[in-house]
């Protein structure tokens, strides 16, 4: 996270895939995907 944290300090943006529970809840934009069933995704964009 350190590390994160210095790459947007300098303007950088990181695209990151976690399922760390403290992770999620450290980064505020996320992009979330869910399953609908039969091949299809929904997703949810938050800041």
């Amino acid at each position: 996270m350190d590390a994160l944290d210095a790459l947007q300090s300098m303007g950088r943006k990181v695209g990151v895939i976690s399922h760390v529970h403290e992770m999620t809840e450290r980064i505020a934009a996320k992009i979330q995907v869910r399953p609908n069933g039969g091949g299809s995704s929904a997703i949810s964009v938050g800041a």
